[in-house]
Parts: C-alpha cells; structure tokens; sequence
C-alpha cells in the first residue's frame, strides 16, 4: 500500500466500544463535528444536522432505547461524547448514504486525532411512531420531517482491537466476479 496519512487511517481505524473517562478537547470535537460538515451528499444538498450529547442521563436513555435495535450500545452510556447524525430536507430520500458518509468520515477524522467511535444506525425504514428513530428524535427535538440516521459516540479508546480480514486478493475481481 502507498505511505499515505489518509490511507494508514483508513487502514488502522477500528470500531472503539470502550472509552476512558477522559472529556474530549473541544478543538478535537470541533475537528470531528467538521468532518462531518465538509462531507460529500447527493445534489450537494449538505442535509446533516448534529446533535452532540453530553448530559449523562441523556446518554443513559439513549443507551437504553438503543438497546432495542443493537447490542452494541454500551459506547453510548460510557463515552464522554454521542453525536445524534441526522439528515435533514433534499438529503432525506438518501438519508441513509447520506448520514453513513458523514459518520464514517466523522469516524475517521476521530481515529485520525486520538480519538476512538463507532457508529450505529438508528433509522427504521418503516418510519413507525414507536420506533427507536421516533422516540431518540423526540428525546433529542428534531422535528418529524428529519431523519435521525446515527449515532457516533466519541472518546478516548479503552481498548485495542485486532482483527483478522479476507485476503486482498480474495475481494478483488477485474471485469468479472471471480476471475483467475
């Protein structure tokens, strides 16, 4: 692979679950909050709207309600920081494309300072009223014609994670699946 910043961070980020009890500087947020904003989006429509959640109880009935869709939502409650990613007017037909570009980016623009995350999505494709997308936006106040997306709770890393991958030349196929 080419010595590149970008591509050693794509390379070494991993997905963080466990966090220091350590607050996140606010000019590292504001650099991940950034990421975000300069993300691409259909039309260039720029439909993102963040919430950055630091109130514990907040983040405790987050933790709870996300408990419904996923099992990994223990980042939610111990990270110093969760930011709500949602997707707002001509973004809400690709809202999620829309929200999982911004949040990846925000992921690695964290790795890139220090900082650990993950992303989880929230959305319900069927837009149920009691779904876990209606009461988070509820909890959060976004207005009904948003589209919450995800959630990226943000820290310092508790953990190393290691992982095993596919071989390269296993994944990737010119002009055809599965040439020789």
């Amino acid at each position: 692979m080419l010595d590149n910043n970008l591509l050693e961070t794509v390379r070494e980020r991993k997905m963080i679950f466990k966090f220091k009890d350590k607050p996140v500087e606010e000019e590292k947020l504001n650099a991940v909050l950034q990421a975000g904003y300069w993300s691409e989006s259909f039309g260039d429509c720029e439909p993102w709207q963040f919430v950055v959640v630091e109130d514990p109880e907040l983040k405790q009935e987050l933790y709870e309600l996300t408990k419904r869709v996923t099992i990994y939502t223990a980042g939610i409650k111990n990270a110093p920081i969760t930011i709500a990613i949602a997707i707002t007017g001509c973004g809400t037909s690709h809202f999620i494309e829309e929200g999982a570009v911004t949040a990846h980016n925000m992921a690695l623009a964290a790795h890139s300072l220090g900082l650990g995350s993950y992303w989880l999505d929230v959305y319900d494709l069927e837009e149920k009223k009691d779904s876990v997308e209606a009461e988070a936006k509820r909890m959060l106040g976004f207005p009904d014609d948003v589209r919450l997306a995800y959630m990226l709770p943000l820290g310092y890393p508790d953990q190393r994670r290691e992982e095993t991958r596919a071989k390269f030349d296993d994944v990737v196929h010119y002009n055809r699946y599965g040439n020789e």
